[in-house]
C-alpha cells in the first residue's frame, strides 16, 4: 500500500501491483466523516486484485479545495502511461467526471453523480448543506472534454434524474436505470451481491452493456431497499395500500435495511387504523437487543414527523418504566 499524498483536505493511497487499468476512486459525501475510515474503494478493489488508487476527502467540500491541484499532479505522476478508470458515487461520482480530463481517465463508472455543487447551477438541489458556502474553483463538468462510461441511477429520484440529464448533455455515458434503488445505488449492488461481477466486467471491458443491464435486475425482489423505495414512491402518490404491501414485502427480505422495512410497515399499518398490529411489530423490535436502538430512533422520529404522541406513552415510556 502506497501513500501518495497526505494533506489537510485530502489523502491519496494506492495499491498497484500489476499491469492493466487502475481504478481511480473518490470518496462520496459522508454525513459524519471519520478520519480513520478506510479510503473509498481501496479495500474492495485490492481484495479483488484490481489496481486501485483512492482519493480520500477529509470533508464534504466536493473536491474544491486548492490541494486538488497537487492531488492531480501526484496521481498523474504515479499513473504515467497507465489506463485509468474513474469510479465514484454521489459526490465521488461528481469528482470522477469533473476531473476526468485532468486525470486522463479513459472512462468512468458513476453511481448517482451530481452535475455541480454550485447552487447557482443547480438551485433545486437541497440535500447537501455544505454547498451554500462552497467556493467552486474546479467546477467544470460542462466544459471539459467528453468522457465515456456508465452511469447508474434511480430514475424515480427526481434530483438524481436532473443531474443525469445535465451530465449527459456533455458526456456520452451509457445510462443504466435502477428503479427504486434510491440515491445510494452502489449500496444496492453491494446488498444484492452482484457488484463484483459487474465492476470487474466494466473495468476490464467497457463494452459489457448487456451485463450491466442484466445485473441490475438480479435478486432485487430479495432486497429490502428496493421495496422501501417502492413503498415511498407509492406513498408520495397517495396509494397507501400499495405502499403498505411494498413495505410488507421488505420485511420478508434477507438483505438491505430490514429494520427500516419493519418500521415502515408498522407505520403504514398504524396510519391505516391497524394500531394493535403495528404495536406488535414495534414491541417485538424493541425487545430485540440488535434492533432496539435503531427502532427507538425511528419511532421518536415518526412520533414527531407524523404527530403520533400517543405512541410515546404506549411504547417508549412503557419500556423506560419497565427498565427502571
Amino acid at each position: 500500500m502506497e501513500e501518495l499524498f497526505s494533506g489537510r483536505s485530502y489523502g491519496v493511497s494506492a495499491d498497484i501491483r500489476a499491469d492493466g487499468p487502475v481504478v481511480v476512486c473518490f470518496d462520496p459525501w459522508i454525513n459524519k466523516p471519520d478520519p480513520d475510515r478506510a479510503p473509498f474503494g481501496l479495500r474492495y478493489f485490492s481484495t479483488n486484485n484490481i489496481n486501485v488508487l483512492s482519493v480520500k476527502s477529509h470533508g464534504n467540500h466536493w473536491y474544491q479545495h486548492e490541494e486538488m491541484d497537487e492531488v492531480v499532479d501526484r496521481i498523474n505522476q504515479r499513473l504515467l502511461g497507465r489506463d485509468r478508470v474513474g469510479y465514484g458515487s454521489s459526490m465521488g461520482g461528481y469528482a470522477a467526471v469533473n476531473f476526468s480530463e485532468r486525470l486522463s481517465l479513459s472512462r468512468v463508472l458513476l453511481f448517482s453523480p451530481q452535475y455541480s455543487p454550485d447552487l447557482k447551477r443547480v438551485p433545486w438541489e437541497n440535500r447537501w448543506q455544505e454547498q451554500e458556502s462552497l467556493a467552486c474553483r474546479y467546477d467544470v463538468v460542462s466544459e471539459i472534454a467528453p468522457v465515456p462510461g456508465y452511469l447508474f441511477f434511480d430514475p424515480h429520484n427526481r434530483n438524481d434524474q436532473r443531474h443525469v440529464d445535465l451530465i449527459t448533455q456533455r458526456h456520452p455515458l451509457t445510462t443504466i436505470k435502477m428503479p427504486f434503488a434510491g440515491h445510494h445505488v452502489l449500496d444496492w449492488f453491494g446488498q444484492n451481491r452482484t457488484i463484483s461481477q459487474l465492476i470487474k466486467s466494466l473495468v476490464f471491458d467497457p463494452t459489457r452493456e448487456r451485463d450491466a443491464i442484466r445485473t441490475r435486475r438480479l435478486d432485487r425482489a430479495r432486497i429490502a431497499t428496493y421495496w422501501l423505495n417502492l413503498s415511498a414512491h407509492y406513498a408520495a402518490r397517495g396509494r397507501s395500500e400499495k405502499a403498505m404491501q411494498a413495505a410488507q414485502r421488505g420485511t420478508e427480505c434477507d438483505r438491505g435495511d430490514v429494520i427500516l422495512a419493519r418500521h415502515t410497515y408498522a407505520s403504514c399499518l398504524y396510519a391505516d387504523g391497524q394500531a394493535e398490529a403495528a404495536k406488535r411489530i414495534w414491541r417485538a423490535a424493541l425487545d430485540n437487543p440488535e434492533e432496539a436502538g435503531r427502532q427507538h430512533f425511528l419511532l421518536r422520529q415518526s412520533i414527531v414527523d407524523q404527530g403520533w404522541p400517543e405512541l410515546r406513552a404506549a411504547l417508549l415510556d412503557v419500556e423506560v418504566a419497565a427498565s427502571g
